[in-house]
């Protein structure tokens, strides 16, 4: 029987081959975080509460077993506080300015490359728009918790995943 013939064969042949394309394309992700719960103060630069603090270890916990070199984070105490959170041996924090959040999205999809961006309640939401090119609902002041899990291929965006982490209990009102 000759195997170029037979639609099962070619039929299994274009599924492994598929498979194997696919096996082969370079996947990564990107978590977008919003800083967990700040500190209720005047400052304009407050540091994280007490629930904050323990948010950004449920955080940590949460991506522990992911391969992320790269933590990126603004310049204020509430984001660094939460992605020092997430520091290993393997990870590094990097700064980045949440003031042009275009170039800072086509930075990341041109690094190809696993990351947490670790940002604000008005600029998560938009970088996550600028990644997937979806519409993404705007986040309240109160909002703490949603992680949004962008998947990548070689050939672009594939999936987005809108996560919630939950409250602490101890953070919970009763």
């Amino acid at each position: 029987m000759n195997p170029h013939r037979n639609p099962i064969v070619k039929a299994t042949c274009l599924a492994f081959l598929l498979l194997s394309q696919q096996v082969q394309a370079k996947t990564y992700q990107l978590f977008l975080v919003r800083h967990a719960e700040k500190a209720p103060t005047a400052t304009v630069d407050p540091e994280l509460s007490a629930c904050g603090q323990l948010q950004a270890k449920a955080l940590a916990t949460l991506l522990k077993h992911l391969q992320l070199p790269q933590i990126f984070h603004t310049a204020y105490q509430r984001t660094t506080m939460t992605a020092a959170a997430l520091l290993k041996h393997d990870r590094h924090l990097q700064p980045y300015d949440p003031s042009n959040l275009a170039s800072f999205a086509q930075q990341l999809l041109q690094a190809k490359q696993s990351a947490v961006v670790v940002g604000h309640s008005n600029t998560t939401p938009q970088l996550a728009a600028l990644l997937s090119g979806q519409q993404i609902q705007p986040m309240t002041e109160q909002q703490y918790g949603v992680i949004y899990q962008l998947m990548f291929s070689d050939q672009g965006f594939m999936l987005l995943n809108q996560l919630q982490l939950p409250q602490p209990e101890s953070c919970q009102q009763k």
